[in-house]
């Protein structure tokens, strides 16, 4: 219940009781000066006390019949209590239509009474849920009855002693008694507030109102005379609305909290990303959620009772039939309470599209019979794509490897030259992806060896395509000469007519002449090389002019040189060494020179390069995201 529709009940009900006080203020003025006749009273009395014991009656069969089914101990005890005042009733009327109701009227002020302490007494404590245990109804009935029996020999022995008779007024006691029993129900129509408020069903708000109308018949019958049968007019009232608030109770709050949880079911079931089926015995559709209905091509409402085989086959060899063999030895599993679990299938719909299902087939099983069954379809599409996309990768995978390892093995033939004595060189490439577009060369002459380092634009295949050929080149340039721009000349001419026009290639090369100790490089838009010299311990850049490879015909490279002494060398890189891709940074060989300045350069150029490869991780925040590749050249 949402708070608009509980503010709007308090307020009808609250109107409600004010109404039933003012006509109380009114009647305590009015209704002893309405002449009533006996003959009219006595008939209007015996109609009322039928209504009031067959009201008790209707509460006391409900209280039996709901307690199994509740277990609930205020539904038990509330039948029970209604049983014995039903019965005190009952001994009302009955003797009420055998005397002229002196002797009957005790009987009835003791059902109000034994109502009044009841009811106050199960509104005072909350509901529990009792363990089942056989016999409980009869105990709590028994009792019951047995209460009844007493009060009622009671009321039949000590009779006779009461004053008074049919003409006489109304003694003490008897207004004392009506007096009580109103004031206890006003006690529990105050308890029954409380619970309410702490969040109750609103069967209590009707509740409130009938011990709130006893209350007020409770206080005119004990003024008697003209107030009585208003009294009882009001005492019936309470009785109706006591018939609402177990129709609410029993009826309507279990009907409205059926239909929430149906509601609730079929929102989970269509929110789910399965198909979900009801089939009965006969293989008709009971109920479908949209996803079942998405699988087999049908609208949930209109295939409902429908046979699922007309809609829908299990592709056989051929594809367009069911598999009658296969489909009975289903049913044989079924009807022995078997799940039956399909990781896939195809399904051919009956608007011919063929979708991969799969599905798990749940018995429903009543007293060892079939009686229908759950369908729990998946859509195996996505699946299988994504089956068939991970192979792909797999395959895409291994490709790759096999070209790393082709790759590294080319690099490696470089590395494991034969080279010169005079020259300590070593090389270190690690690539970002599993294939890189750094790549470094070498080539031993009769008196002098070259060196160079490229970078390839772009990552992944078509660099290390273009950085394959680039070797092969360069493998095939050696009897050209030693000046670097001669290499680089040849290069950018193939560069240009045999790669994509947006890719291009950065390269450093240079010549170590063992007579001379001259070291002369050349340039294509790569970075400047570091000269470091080992007597002032400084780290020179050495530049040259040139552009990309393959981004013009034609370009005129230049060749510049430099002395090194015993301890200089050179070191060659890639820009992933030292560029940050997105962020603000010190100039690229101001970087890379500090890295340098905190190396031990005594070692042999191995460890240099490793040592300075550290330095390397340790700027990137050990996050590599180009090729890196060092190569450094030390004359001995």
């Amino acid at each position: 219940m949402n708070e608009y529709e509980r503010y709007r009940l308090v307020r009808l009900h609250s109107a409600m009781a004010v109404l039933a006080a003012g006509m109380f203020g009114l009647l305590l003025f009015a209704a002893g000066r309405l002449p009533v006749s006996p003959g009219f009273y006595h008939s209007i009395h015996l109609a009322l006390g039928l209504a009031v014991m067959v009201v008790c009656w209707l509460v006391a069969v409900q209280g039996w019949s709901v307690f199994p089914h509740t277990l609930s101990m205020e539904r038990l005890m509330m039948g029970a209590l209604f049983f014995s005042s039903g019965l005190l009733f009952s001994l009302h009327v009955v003797l009420s239509f055998a005397s002229d109701g002196v002797e009957a009227s005790p009987f009835s002020l003791s059902a109000r009474l034994t109502l009044a302490w009841g009811l106050l007494f199960l509104f005072s404590r909350r509901d529990e849920v009792m363990e089942r245990r056989s016999g409980q109804r009869w105990q709590a009935f028994f009792a019951a009855f047995a209460y009844a029996a007493v009060v009622g020999l009671f009321i039949h022995w000590v009779a006779p002693l009461w004053p008074g008779d049919g003409t006489s007024r109304w003694p003490l006691w008897w207004k004392a008694g009506e007096g009580i029993a109103g004031l206890l129900d006003a006690g529990a129509a105050l308890l029954v507030w409380r619970r309410w408020r702490q969040g109750s069903s609103r069967s209590f708000l009707y509740w409130l109102l009938a011990l709130w109308w006893f209350a007020l018949g409770q206080w005119l019958l004990m003024l008697g005379g003209g107030h009585a049968l208003w009294g009882q007019l009001y005492e019936m009232a309470g009785f109706l609305y006591v018939v609402r608030a177990m129709y609410v109770e029993t009826v309507e709050k279990p009907y409205v909290e059926l239909k929430q949880h149906k509601q609730q079911l079929e929102m989970m079931a269509n929110a789910l990303g399965e198909g979900l089926m009801m089939l009965n015995r006969d293989g008709r559709i009971v109920w479908m959620n949209p996803e079942a209905g998405r699988l087999l091509g049908l609208d949930p409402e209109e295939a409902k009772g429908k046979p699922l085989f007309s809609f829908v086959s299990l592709a056989g060899p051929d594809g367009s039939a069911w598999d009658w063999k296969r489909l009975r030895r289903v049913v044989k599993q079924l009807k022995s309470g078997e799940v039956i679990r399909v990781e896939e299938e195809p399904f051919r719909r009956h608007d011919g599209v063929c979708l991969p299902v799969g599905y798990t087939l749940a018995p429903v099983m009543e007293n060892g019979a079939l009686t229908g069954l759950v369908a729990v379809l998946r859509d195996m599409t996505e699946k299988k794509e994504k089956e068939r996309l991970e192979r792909e990768r797999e395959q895409l995978d291994f490709e790759l490897s096999l070209a790393a390892n082709m790759q590294r093995a080319l690099l490696q033939t470089s590395s494991k030259a034969d080279l010169p004595s005079y020259v300590d060189i070593s090389v270190l490439s690690v690539p970002a992806r599993v294939l890189s577009g750094d790549f470094y060369h070498f080539a031993v002459h009769q008196t002098s060896v070259s060196a160079c380092i490229a970078d390839v634009s772009g990552k992944g295949i078509p660099a290390a395509m273009l950085m394959t050929l680039m070797k092969f080149i360069l493998d095939r340039t050696v009897h050209y000469g030693t000046q670097p721009h001669v290499y680089l000349d040849l290069l950018n001419r193939f560069a240009y007519d045999y790669t994509e026009p947006s890719m291009f290639v950065t390269m450093f090369v240079g010549n170590y002449n063992e007579k001379t100790h001259t070291f002369s490089y050349a340039c294509a838009g790569h970075e400047p090389a570091l000269w470091y010299r080992a007597k002032t311990k400084q780290c020179v850049p050495l530049h040259a002019k040139g552009c990309a490879l393959g981004l013009f015909p034609q370009f005129s490279f230049e060749t510049k040189s430099v002395v090194l002494e015993p301890g200089d060398f050179v070191l060659l890189y890639t820009d992933g060494v030292t560029e940050k891709r997105g962020e603000e940074a010190d100039d690229d060989f101001s970087v890379l020179a500090s890295m340098v300045a905190r190396v031990n350069l005594d070692q042999p150029a191995a460890q240099i390069v490793r040592d300075l490869y550290e330095h390397i991780k340790a700027y990137h925040q050990y996050e590599q995201k180009d090729d890196q590749t060092l190569l450094l050249l030390r004359r001995r």
